[in-house]
């Protein structure tokens, strides 16, 4: 078995002798981290559920895929494909010893633990590539993220104090270490999005967020703690970089956890929430969603529009890390597998502005719910008149963000006399009297 780091959640916690609070378990492949609880073993799953996989494998996701890697006798040759519109799973047998896989744009990024680096899969063209090679012995699942044509990882030459981060461009092979940290700070849990890339700096007992700007290449250190706290876990989408909050003040026995987040444009911090149990651990952003940990207790999914916080999963076997796209949080319970949640709490539509004129109808279709809209499902139909071309339109809309608008229209028209003009898109409905003369419509 392959020697690894232990990353405590709650940094600070430990060095303050608090570690009863956290425990962190590895299971014999992957490197699992286990937050458990002194109770016995049991699932108590939240909300609207989807089960992929008894395979309690580490996994990602991104809009379209769930990944995750499994195998026999401890090599992880395989790799899985979940989609997740059509609920099928495609398994693949790439060889090597693949972990921690990571998608982005129908491309899977992974460490193989026998080429000694990384590799790419695209699921487009069923094409593997080699990318560089690390030498890389001691690795986690959050030791490198991949957004685009970047890996950001860190890179342990010898000791944990030894550790650096480093930028590998896929497209150009051009690899650029980030920092070069003195004495026995070390940096760790990178992230990625754009051209943006976060850090933890660990010095001494508190760490601090530090951000890396690609195409300006300017560092700006976000938080700059005091004694008493400590700012670990950066998760970042668009704008923002959320990141796990403690203050610990000895002295007068003062100890708060929480969440903060930092604005990229307006350089402003939000607290958003602490308390004084242990919670707010290593968060993950998409959009206006945050899922977290409360360690030890439960994974929570925090709505930033609306401030509700919903507990997806309570209990003792929840691996590190989760993810989520636009619609679901994809986690791990070990021994139990690997699940979907489906956090969109509103979906709905609307059928605007039916328009008429030479040939076709239009129309356009809201998305009035509070997430993304997949394969949406429409059509306009004709009743009525002597319609000779045209009676009916069907067609699929791939996606439609929430609050977002998608103009459709039917197909050649011809006819005469009213006609009802019937507009649908999932189970939004709207008609229109309308009367056709040849190949002119004329909505009444």
């Amino acid at each position: 078995m392959k020697s690894i780091k232990l990353k405590i959640i709650g940094l600070l916690i430990c060095s303050l002798f608090l570690t009863s609070m956290f425990s962190v378990n590895i299971t014999a492949k992957n490197h699992i981290s286990i937050e458990t609880r002194t109770i016995d073993s049991n699932v108590d799953l939240k909300g609207d559920l989807i089960k992929i996989t008894d395979k309690d494998s580490i996994c990602d996701l991104d809009k379209d895929f769930v990944v995750y890697t499994y195998g026999a006798s401890m090599i992880y040759d395989h790799l899985y494909i979940y989609n997740i519109t059509t609920g099928e799973t495609d398994e693949l047998f790439l060889g090597g010893d693949m972990n921690y896989p990571k998608i982005h744009e129908h491309r899977v990024v992974f460490l193989d633990s026998i080429y000694n680096g990384f590799k790419m899969y695209n699921i487009d063209t069923s094409e593997t590539t080699n990318l560089i090679v690390t030498n890389w012995i001691t690795a986690e699942a959050d030791d490198f993220h991949f957004y685009g044509d970047y890996i950001v990882y860190e890179y342990t030459d010898s000791d944990l104090y030894s550790t650096e981060i480093f930028l590998y461009n896929i497209a150009t092979s051009k690899n650029i270490q980030l920092t070069d940290t003195p004495g026995e700070d070390y940096p760790e849990n990178p992230c990625i999005y754009e051209n943006i890339v976060a850090w933890q700096l660990n010095e001494g007992n508190i760490a601090d967020i530090v951000m890396y700007n690609i195409d300006t290449e300017k560092y700006t250190r976000i938080t700059n703690t005091s004694e008493f706290e400590s700012e670990t876990f950066p998760s970042i989408y668009e704008n923002n970089i959320v990141y796990s909050y403690l203050y610990y003040d000895k002295l007068n026995g003062t100890i708060l956890y929480g969440l903060k987040m930092y604005n990229i444009n307006s350089e402003d911090e939000t607290t958003l929430f602490t308390k004084e149990e242990p919670t707010g651990s290593t968060p993950e952003i998409f959009g206006n969603k945050i899922a977290y940990s409360e360690p030890g207790v439960s994974l929570r999914l925090l709505d930033l529009t609306t401030n509700i916080n919903t507990t997806i999963y309570e209990g003792d076997m929840l691996a590190y890390p989760w993810n989520l796209n636009g619609n679901y949080t994809a986690f791990t319970l070990v021994k139990d597998g690997i699940y979907l949640y489906n956090y969109t709490t509103t979906q709905g539509f609307e059928i605007q502005d039916i328009t008429g004129g030479l040939f076709k109808v239009r129309a356009a279709i809201k998305n009035t719910g509070d997430a993304e809209a997949t394969n949406v499902q429409w059509s306009i139909k004709l009743t009525g008149g002597i319609i000779i071309l045209g009676k009916e339109t069907t067609d699929t809309i791939s996606s439609i963000a929430a609050g977002e608008t998608s103009h459709v229209s039917s197909k050649l028209i011809l006819g005469f006399g009213k006609t009802v003009i019937t507009v649908s898109a999932e189970t939004a409905t709207r008609s229109q009297n309308a009367t056709v003369l040849l190949v002119f419509i004329k909505i009444q």
